[in-house]
């Protein structure tokens, strides 16, 4: 152990002056130049810097010297005068920073008169002390957070110490340097590492003297090019650098203009090339290297012309995506980023520190003390961006931790931008409240905009089925955005079991015609909108114990999770949420239970049929006075309920949009079993089904076909239009199903469907309207004066109204007051005005001399308009 004596200590110290009993000295650690108290006690040399609070092994280290840290006097202690440098003349610090931004510590660089330059370290620690010395661990190139910014095809300079690499940065050049100049072997950390690596091409601009080239040759081991200085700058002197060739007015275009010999990409060199040189890595990074855009694009050209004459066109560009993307990871990985534990992907985070601690960053206090400005107590990032293909509007999906694991939520972009609105992420279990929602806030904007290429847009839609030739949620190319209002219901469309583990359970029950209509009609929804077909309802009713729910849940199994409360969903609720679920569900079927509870709510069910088939959300303005958007679907519905959808009093438009079957039998005969087994396999035929579908669409073979023969095979039946357009995608729905999972069944039959169907007559409105009419006159035969033969004694009754006059009846012929009448019609939710041509059409109605349907009279001496009509 080498043993040093206080003339060697002191000789290392500047300023050795005596004060009291001891010395004070310039500390080597803070360079404060009367804090560094020097004595002896009891043999041994004590220091100690009140200034820096640095100790004796500190001062040691800072003198660059070794020892056992004690010696033993062999003469007084005697102050030995320091050399005189004379006035310091310059104070620079220069600032070492993270690859996000954020200081780490401070190069001080001191120069005095007579040139002699002294050099030091500080920091502030996480307790707000500062530190004389550089921290543990730090990472030691200048100019890091430019660098990890910077673009991988940049060319990146490295030169020796700070003010070289400020005079190249103010020149537009991004640049470096390690924190020691120049070195034989270089000290980097691990970041700065991953940080160069990045960077393709390095340029090495050394002093021009013997140490600068032992750095340069350093720093041609890691693959750098040496600037050759003579052929930019032959007056150079010893000891000049890149800073004097500034201060001397260089060009900085001439250092610019040397620069890697670039690879010829001639027609001639991309015809040499086989299928294994079309993918390597030494080409994407040659073409990316081309700083013209339109040199670029030109060479990228050729090698697509060469990839489709090698026949790999498709590999070529799957491999430089790959190429691209592990470039643009690489260039992630040199940044200070998010490191959650089980993250699903890493993003830069600026200077939030995000790990399984949580978010914050640290921020000086008004009194410089430092504090964690917190964004959240646990892990959090955006995961995706979502861009909707129907609405232009993008929403995000937020990933964060639980005790349980990840979860994710989707959010408009205009809630997690806002401070006020985020905090309603609350109830979705992310930690924010009023303290923490502004800097939430900020770091979820900073996680977007710093990853670009990282961050996944995604296309989307706010609704399931149709988009293009893709079928959410059975596509990896478009996501569904929508918000966590319907959830159960999203979530509720999923696979359980096998495909053949449900058909297994569901085939045998297929004999029954009333559960083979309801999953024909469970089918149908996603032919609708290709067909161009109405959306249209589906009804079994009947007495309870007929096993109408179990049915109807066997359909829902097609898709998902039949539950109660999933997809199979109670109507007890309002129009809205149901109009609501099919705008979400799109294509996808809607399932309804025990339809008769919403009765209470309506006269009857006209209007509630005619809202959900009229396939668009009413119309609303939001609190600006704009207009809202509307919600659309194009899908089936299928109900349950204990009666009739269709009255005698129901439009004709109502009864049209009914495929109604009433349950004169069993729907399922073995309800527990069958329930048991479909809430075990379910949601396995959908993406199935759907896949034959887009098949067809692909191989050209035409549904439309199969779809129009039936169509007009029912028309013969004299059902009506649209009634048979429903049944039509019913039947061409089951016969998909049938030619592909089912071929042991036989095909439906146009006469088996027909007796669930109305006729023309059944639905036609002037003569559900007429015969309305008809029955109200017999039922008020009081209300008209009439005659009556009696048949006993052959004499002649005449009655007289005795409250309320109507009209006259005589014979076949009613003439009856024409504001009776309509109010008759009206209130059955009929027109006499929509009526009245087809009855007179019919001979049913006799119009006046003038053509007018009703007439000024006199009645039994009661004078009005009167309208005569046919019995």
């Amino acid at each position: 152990m080498s043993v040093l004596t206080p003339d060697e200590i002191l000789a290392k110290l500047n300023n050795v002056h005596k004060r009291g009993s001891g010395l004070v000295a310039e500390c080597p650690v803070c360079h404060d130049d009367h804090h560094l108290y020097i004595t002896q006690e009891n043999g041994k040399l004590l220091m100690f810097c009140q200034k820096c609070k640095a100790k004796y092994p500190e001062i040691i280290k800072a003198l660059d010297m070794e020892s056992s840290g004690s010696w033993q006097a062999s003469a007084p202690i005697l102050p030995k005068k320091p050399k005189d440098h004379g006035k310091q003349i310059e104070e620079i610090r220069y600032t070492y920073r993270a690859p996000s931004g954020k200081p780490e510590y401070q190069k001080i660089r001191r120069k005095f008169e007579d040139g002699h330059k002294i050099f030091s370290f500080c920091y502030t620690d996480a307790d707000g002390q500062v530190k004389y010395k550089k921290p543990d661990g730090c990472d030691n190139l200048y100019n890091l957070d430019r660098m990890a910014a910077a673009d991988p095809s940049t060319v990146l300079y490295i030169v020796e110490g700070e003010k070289c690499a400020d005079a190249m940065t103010a020149k537009g050049f991004l640049a470096t340097s390690t924190n020691t100049g120049s070195q034989k072997n270089l000290k980097l950390s691990d970041t700065d590492r991953q940080t160069l690596e990045k960077f393709k091409r390095k340029i090495i601009i050394p002093d021009n003297d013997d140490p600068g080239v032992e750095y340069a040759k350093a720093w041609e081991r890691m693959g750098a090019k040496i600037f050759p200085w003579r052929e930019i700058w032959p007056e150079i002197q010893k000891k000049q650098d890149i800073a004097d060739y500034f201060q001397a007015g260089g060009d900085p275009e001439k250092i610019r203009g040397w620069k890697y010999p670039a690879m010829e990409f001639s027609e001639e060199f991309f015809s040499g090339m086989d299928r294994a040189d079309m993918i390597k890595t030494e080409l994407f990074a040659g073409l990316q290297a081309i700083e013209d855009p339109l040199e670029r694009q030109q060479a990228e050209s050729l090698a697509a012309f060469r990839a489709k004459e090698l026949g790999i066109s498709r590999e070529f560009t799957k491999n430089q995506k790959a190429w691209r993307a592990a470039q643009a990871q690489a260039n992630q990985d040199s940044k200070n980023c998010t490191k959650f534990s089980g993250q699903p992907l890493s993003l830069e985070c600026g200077d939030w520190i995000a790990d399984d601690g949580g978010v914050r960053k640290m921020e000086a206090s008004g009194n410089g003390d430092f504090r964690y400005q917190w964004a959240s107590p646990i892990p959090i990032l955006p995961t995706e961006i979502l861009m909707n293909q129907e609405t232009s509007m993008e929403k995000i999906r937020l990933s964060y931790y639980k005790p349980d694991g990840w979860r994710s939520c989707v959010v408009p972009r205009e809630v997690a931008a806002n401070s006020n609105k985020i905090i309603s992420l609350a109830n979705m279990g992310i930690e924010v409240n009023s303290d923490n929602a502004k800097s939430l806030v900020k770091y979820l904007a900073c996680c977007v905009a710093k990853n670009p290429a990282v961050l996944p847009r995604t296309k989307s839609i706010s609704h399931m089925g149709w988009i293009g030739d893709d079928f959410v949620p059975y596509t990896d190319e478009v996501s569904l955005d929508s918000t966590d209002e319907y959830g159960t219901l999203i979530d509720s469309v999923a696979e359980k079991g096998t495909l053949s583990g449900w058909l297994k359970a569901v085939k045998p029950l297929m004999g029954n015609l009333y559960l083979r209509l309801a999953v024909a009609a469970s089918l149908s929804a996603p032919l609708i909108k290709p067909l161009g077909a109405l959306s249209f309802a589906f009804h079994l009713w009947g007495g309870t114990g007929a096993g109408k729910t179990v049915g109807l849940m066997v359909a829902a199994s097609v898709w998902g999770n039949p539950a109660p409360g999933k997809l199979l969903q109670s109507m007890n609720n309002t129009v809205n949420f149901t109009t609501g679920c099919a705008a979400t569900l799109g294509n996808l079927p809607f399932f309804g239970d025990e339809l008769q509870t919403i009765k209470s709510k309506f006269d009857n069910y006209d209007q509630f049929i005619h809202q959900i088939t009229a396939e668009v959300s009413r119309g609303r303005m939001d609190q600006t006075g704009r207009m809202q958007m509307q919600k659309s679907w194009k899908t089936a519905f299928l109900f349950t309920g204990e009666e009739p959808i269709s009255q005698t009093t129901s439009g004709g438009g109502v009864e049209n949009r009914l495929i109604e079957i009433e349950c004169a039998h069993k729907v399922v005969e073995s309800g527990p079993e069958t329930v048991q087994a479909i809430t075990g396999q379910y949601g396995t035929l959908g993406p199935a089904y759907i896949a034959k579908l887009q098949e067809k669409k692909r191989d050209g073979i035409d549904l439309r076909a199969v779809f129009n023969d039936y169509h007009k095979r029912l028309l013969r039946m004299e059902t009506t239009e649209k009634q048979a357009m429903a049944m039509g995608i019913m039947m061409t729905a089951d016969e998909v199903f049938r030619m592909y999972f089912a071929s042991e069944l036989p095909a439906l039959k146009v006469e088996e469907v027909m007796p669930f169907l109305k006729t023309t007559h059944e639905v036609d409105t002037a003569e559900r309207a007429y015969n309305l009419v008809i029955d109200l006159v017999a039922q008020n035969n009081e209300n008209f004066f009439y005659s009556i033969k009696n048949d006993y004694n052959g004499e002649q009754y005449h009655h007289a109204p005795v409250r309320e006059v109507w009209g006259k009846i005589d014979g076949n012929h009613v003439w009856i007051i024409k504001r009776v009448l309509e109010k008759l019609l009206s209130d059955n939710g009929l027109s006499f005005r929509a009526v009245s041509k087809k009855w007179a059409a019919q001979g049913r109605l006799i119009p006046t001399k003038q053509g007018k349907f009703a007439g000024y009279k006199s009645v039994n001496g009661i004078y009005g308009y009167f309208v005569e009509l046919v019995r």
